[in-house]
Order: structure tokens, then C-alpha cells, then sequence
């Protein structure tokens, strides 16, 4: 059985869920490596303050769940802006609010971050490459595969976040299951 057969990759976002809850579906899931994909690694306001990079590292580390940062799979301003404005032509109040991302910005993340429309391999997003970094960020031993990852930002509904876009490659690149993590709707 080869080994990316032993894969499965999750995605995660925050909104909708408690600091308990959140840890637990991490916990639950048996997640051994939280790839953060986010820009900036802070929330504001209180109500998701454990996802706050610090905190969330220190956490990670007690529940023994490796983190990496891989702010290279985050939208550039360019891109975000492209997705507030369709936000605002919806007129959402609420960035959670958000069901999809627009058509500009998959476009744009896919040309400009995954590069799946560039013809230079060397530019190219690589999904193994990519698990490869996370795993050496996260120093973790090359004996210890993970065989758990999650891709993590903040968006609660998976289609309105990248780390859809990113999943979607890597599944397609290595053949393997992804399993949105998504909060319980009360």
C-alpha cells in the first residue's frame, strides 16, 4: 500500500465554534499536524482569542499536535480585496456571513498562490513539497509521518475560504481524502 494511501487531510476554520469545541474536533478527528494557512495569525476580539497564534501554538503543543505556518498559502492583499468587494456588492455584514468564495478571487488564488495556470514547474504549488515544509516547520521527526494534517483558517463554511482551494489541489495532486471540519449549527 503505498504511502500518501495513508493520508487524509482535513480543513478547519473557526467561526461558529467554542475554544472547547474547536479542540475537541481537533482531538476527535486524531489531527497531528495544524497547518495554519493564514496571513495574519490573530483574531480580534475575545470571542476566538484561542486561535490567536500564540496561544493556539501553546495549546497544540499540551494537546501534543504539531503546527506549522504556512503563510505562503495565504491570499495577498490583492486577492482579499478582490473577495471584499463581491462581499460588499452582496452586501454582507459579516465576513462569516460568507457561503463562497467569487469567481475573481478563485481565479486569482489559483494563478497568483497555487500557480496552476503558470506553465513554470519551479513556480508551481506541489502538494507534497508543501506537507513536506509543514512537517519540517513543525520539526517534526522524518521517522513520524503525518498521516493527519489539517489546513487551517478562519472561515466556518469551507467554500468560503482558500484553504478549500489549497485542499481541492491537494487532493487532486495526491489522490487522497479531505474531510471538512465544520462547527455543529445550533
Amino acid at each position: 500500500m503505498p504511502a500518501e494511501s495513508l493520508l487524509k487531510i482535513y480543513t478547519l476554520g473557526v467561526y461558529g465554534y467554542s475554544e472547547e469545541a474547536f479542540f475537541g474536533a481537533i482531538l476527535e478527528r486524531q489531527i497531528d499536524l495544524f497547518i495554519d494557512i493564514r496571513a495574519r495569525r490573530g483574531m480580534r476580539g475575545a470571542r476566538y482569542k484561542f486561535v490567536n497564534s500564540g496561544y493556539l501554538q501553546s495549546k497544540l503543543l499540551e494537546l501534543g499536535i504539531a503546527y506549522a505556518h504556512l503563510k505562503e498559502l495565504a491570499p495577498t492583499q490583492a486577492i482579499r480585496a478582490l473577495q471584499d468587494q463581491a462581499d460588499q456588492e452582496r452586501k454582507l455584514a459579516l465576513r462569516s456571513d460568507r457561503q463562497s468564495l467569487c469567481k475573481a478571487y478563485i481565479h486569482e488564488y489559483k494563478r497568483d498562490i497555487l500557480r496552476v495556470y503558470k506553465r513554470l514547474p519551479e513556480r508551481k504549488f506541489y502538494a507534497g513539497a508543501a506537507l513536506a515544509r509543514a512537517h519540517e516547520l513543525a520539526e517534526l521527526p522524518e521517522c513520524q509521518p503525518a498521516r493527519r494534517p489539517a489546513l487551517f483558517c478562519v472561515e466556518g463554511e469551507p467554500r468560503a475560504c482558500h484553504r478549500s482551494l489549497v485542499a481541492a489541489e491537494m487532493q487532486r495532486q495526491l489522490n487522497v481524502e479531505i474531510e471538512d471540519i465544520t462547527a455543529e449549527r445550533e
